[in-house]
């Protein structure tokens, strides 16, 4: 029972409580039986609680088909077929049932937490059916342990071959259900100011990235991601996506010194890639990447799952130079009826500047300005806005966070006559000293402005930065030198080291089991001559490498052994102390001669100490038929405290 109970505990948190309750109920209304030695209840019984288990998850999910609903079946029938196992074979069901349900386990989570609980459910379940194997003969649960940790250990270096060499499928071995990819990262493919009261931060890394070299200033972590043009009124959405025949013409401004890294995204279900502004390479071996006019990058499909990206970005860069008045005309538009006080305040702006491109620079210069000058301040927790959000903002509460700065500047310059648009990411990012990468989170999410302005391109406009300065140059974390020196800070500091530690091993596991797949095994097998692609030589690699892992296993495991008697190796260790001065014991002495023979060389505590080991060891030698366990240990503990 307790392996049942250790294989849906990792389930727990992913499913409905209502279903680890009712789980956990017939789990114990089973044991109780166990205990008590009771009937199972009838058939009929079990009929009905499993038309009403079956009832409950497609009252929940609307359907009983998919990931979810699926597992949740899976749970709560092994709780039912709990209440049917009689004989030898209902207990081998139940113990497959539950290997099958710590697969799904990886459904959820593949971290070195979740492998772990499940190799601790593996380790009992197979301990489980060893204990099957004995019937009436079992052996101590401590040996049944140790058999089942030798036959695990076996069993590692034929796995971990396997893994390595074994063809990997370009997907998973089996099609996934339609609600297996969810949307999970922190920005999403709308954005909604004002209706926002409170904004909650995350501590969920949305990406990791290691650079080759040194890291360019926070202040210029700016890691682009959807773009908005679109704009009702309320909500800004994504404008018509064209994509270009070409990529997107970028100018670089430091071509001797372009910023190299590595990007690995967490599993979000979007089809989102992200890179630093402004990328110009980029290489990937698991997705098709693509340049999209608005300048996001993106995947052709769905991100199957952690995905490692290389690209090379150039910080200082001139782009839209080619854009033309009808490409330009849709980063111009705002609804009608709306914000009228936004409106006017930019006619009159207008009015005053003039209409020549210098007038556009200046104009962009005054409203950031006015953000810097008027009393507006960054929070997280700004007051709801109405109809005319803008007009609120500008003109009433004054109070937001990025979203609002960001809608607020670019409705100000499409009103101004300026092509501007959205660009949502995240920026700035913490390095983590242990392994070197730096992690940016969902909490690092941003939104800033762009504006086009007429021989210079698309311009990065932070409004934000305007009014909160801190928030660019330095993030949203700590420094770690800014942590008190009393005992609250050295144990927040040893806590903050702590985590990063476990961080990184959690991101070497990542690295190199987790996004081990098609493309690195290709590129580990062509390093020693293999082609992935010709099945003869992988599989004659497989077959050559397994055989001389099973060869050498064997030799290790199958050399007869003779059986260690405990009391000889106590009395063997009794006689080379005695060796070690020079009393040592002839091949043809008995334990008694021996001791007569050295007796003179010994004080008498020593002797009477010696005598005493002697008398145990011959009565468990010769007159006890099977030596007692308590009086063997007894006879260890005297051996070990004997010094002559």
């Amino acid at each position: 029972m307790a392996p049942v109970a250790l294989s849906v505990l990792p389930h727990v948190g992913h499913l409905p409580w209502w279903v680890g309750v009712g789980f956990f109920v017939l789990f114990l209304w089973r044991l109780g039986l166990v205990m008590s030695g009771r009937w199972l209840p009838r058939a009929s019984v079990r009929w009905v609680a499993a038309i009403a288990c079956t009832a409950a998850v497609y009252a929940h999910y609307q359907t009983v088909f998919g990931r979810e609903p699926g597992v949740a079946l899976l749970v709560l029938f092994l709780g039912l077929k709990l209440m049917e196992m009689q004989a030898r074979r209902d207990l081998f069901v139940v113990i497959f049932l539950c290997f099958f349900l710590l697969l799904t386990v990886f459904f959820h989570s593949q971290s070195i937490a979740t492998a772990a609980a499940v190799a601790l459910a593996l380790y009992a379940l197979l301990t489980a059916m060893l204990t099957m194997q004995f019937r009436h003969d079992e052996m101590p649960l401590r040996r049944r342990f140790r058999s089942v940790g030798l036959m695990l250990a076996q069993a590692l270096p034929i796995a971990a071959v396997i893994f390595v060499l074994f063809p990997r499928a370009g997907g998973p071995l089996w099609g996934l259900p339609s609600d297996a990819q969810r949307a999970r990262t922190g920005l999403s493919d709308a954005m909604t100011p004002g209706n926002i009261a409170q904004l909650s931060e995350s501590d969920e890394i949305a990406f990791r990235v290691l650079f080759d070299g040194d890291a360019p200033p926070t202040a210029q972590l700016y890691w682009r991601g959807p773009v908005f043009g679109a704009f009702d009124g309320q909500t800004w959405r994504a404008g018509i996506r064209r994509d270009p025949p070409s990529p997107p013409r970028i100018e670089t401004l430091d071509a001797n010194r372009p910023v190299r890294y590595t990007m690995t995204l967490e599993p979000a279900g979007r089809s989102w890639l992200f890179a630093l502004e402004m990328p110009v390479q980029v290489q990937s071996t698991s997705v098709e990447p693509l340049l999209r006019r608005d300048l996001q990058l993106v995947s052709r499909d769905a991100l199957p799952g952690r995905t490692r990206v290389t690209l090379v970005s150039s910080t200082a860069f001139r782009v839209g130079l080619d854009e033309t008045a009808a490409s330009l005309r849709e980063w111009l538009a705002l609804p009608q009826g709306f914000n009228p006080r936004t409106i006017g305040m930019a006619t009159r702006w207008r009015a005053e500047a003039g209409g020549t491109p210098q007038a556009d620079a200046a104009l962009v210069e005054r409203a950031l300005a006015m953000f810097r000058t008027e009393p507006f301040r960054y929070t997280l927790e700004p007051p709801l806005l109405g109809r005319d959000s803008v007009d609120d903002f500008l003109f009433g509460s004054r109070a937001g966070f990025c979203e609002h700065y960001a809608s607020a500047f670019t409705v100000l310059m499409r009103a101004l006559g300026i092509p501007a648009r959205i660009v949502t990411g995240y920026q700035g990012g913490e390095r983590n000293p242990v392994d070197g990468y730096w992690l940016v989170r969902q909490a690092d999410a941003h939104a800033w402005s762009e504006v086009w302005l007429d021989g210079r391109g698309w311009i990065r406009v932070d409004p934000t930065a305007a009014v909160a300065p801190q928030r660019i140059e330095r993030g949203l974390r700590i420094e770690p030198g800014a942590v008190a020196e009393d005992a609250g800070g050295r144990t927040r500091a040893m806590l903050r080291q702590l985590w990063f530690n476990l961080d990184a091993i959690g991101n070497a596991w990542n690295q190199w089991i987790l996004s081990y797949d098609r493309s690195r095994q290709r590129g580990l097998l062509e390093r020693i001559g293999i082609t992935a692609d010709d099945w003869r030589q992988l599989a004659a690699l497989l077959a050559a490498v397994l055989t001389a892992v099973l060869g050498g296993i064997a030799l290790l495991t199958l050399r007869p052994q003779l059986p260690r008697d405990p009391v000889m190796q106590a009395y063997a260790t009794f006689c080379a102390r005695l060796a070690a001065v020079g009393l040592g014991r002839f091949k043809h002495e008995t334990a008694s001669r021996h001791l007569a023979r050295i007796a003179r060389a010994l004080d008498d505590q020593r002797l009477t100490e010696a005598r005493r080991i002697v008398m145990v060891y011959e009565r468990l030698r010769y007159a006890d038929a099977e030596p007692d366990r308590a009086t063997v240990r007894h006879l260890r503990k005297s051996v070990q405290a004997f010094k002559p």
